[in-house]
């Protein structure tokens, strides 16, 4: 019996991302040939996509691949293409949600969870758009009347994250291709993930810091975010810390422009 062409795509499809490898819908399109059988000639494909979906996940996840070991690597890559199908044209993002993945498969180890989240930060905003940088220059531009509703825009690949272990510093060991320290945890900490000079950049923030970026990500004023992190310093006096943000950010390359 013909079938229409969609027919045979949707069942080869189904076959090559699905976990029928004996019976196959699709084995009856299949011509029989000298050599291999229809099923084993079949199989390379169902075998070539998981291959191919493990190299995506590799690449995204050099570090934490290292760090778990090839053997894991490979059960838990596994793992995660049976739960998570993908939906992207491009590979690129398949790993959107390995973190999360290994945070439930791996809950004895928790540290590898936030490994991962951290370095797919780290390509993130690799990958991010483009952006001008605002300079000093343009700050010293600026009226004086002008600071009272000023908003700072962030760069596009900045991005925040709270982590309780030492990730980063796991990840800056392998990246060194020296011995990573032993995994600890600690009261959880801000890092501020983005990039400066085509290269991905990190650094740890304190609570006020990152209230008050994550402020300007929020669009408030500059000064609603100062006066905020204030605020919640209670009788603690940050105007040191607070002062001296706005050079920091500018130095860093963090902030895009000025919203007006």
């Amino acid at each position: 019996m013909n079938r229409s062409l969609q027919s045979v795509q949707t069942d080869f499809q189904n076959y090559v991302i699905g976990t029928d490898v004996n019976a196959p819908a699709i084995v009856q399109d299949i011509a029989a040939q000298f050599g291999m059988a229809p099923i084993a000639r079949l199989k390379i494909y169902h075998d070539a996509y998981r291959i191919r979906m493990r190299e995506a996940l590799s690449e995204a996840y050099d570090k934490t691949h290292t760090y778990l070991g090839d053997e894991m690597f490979a059960e838990l890559s596994a793992g995660y293409l049976r739960d998570y199908a993908s939906h992207y044209r491009n590979l690129r993002w398949y790993g959107d949600c390995f973190a999360d993945y290994l945070k439930h498969a791996l809950p004895e180890h928790p540290v590898v969870a936030e490994l991962a989240a951290f370095e797919w930060a780290l390509g993130l905003a690799f990958d991010a758009a483009d952006a001008p940088t605002l300079t000093s220059d343009d700050v010293r531009a600026l009226d004086a009347d002008a600071w009272e509703h000023i908003e700072f825009a962030l760069q596009p690949s900045v991005q925040f994250l709270e982590l309780q272990w030492n990730a980063p510093a796991i990840w800056l060991a392998l990246d060194k291709n020296t011995t990573p320290p032993d995994a600890i945890a600690a009261a959880p900490l801000h890092w501020l993930v983005w990039r400066k000079d085509l290269q991905p950049h990190f650094r740890s923030l304190d609570a006020y810091e990152a209230q008050a970026l994550q402020g300007l990500l929020g669009e408030q004023s500059f000064s609603s975010v100062c006066e905020e992190a204030a605020n919640s310093a209670g009788e603690q006096d940050i105007t040191p810390q607070i002062a001296g943000w706005l050079q920091t950010w500018l130095s860093e390359g963090v902030l895009a422009g000025i919203q007006r």
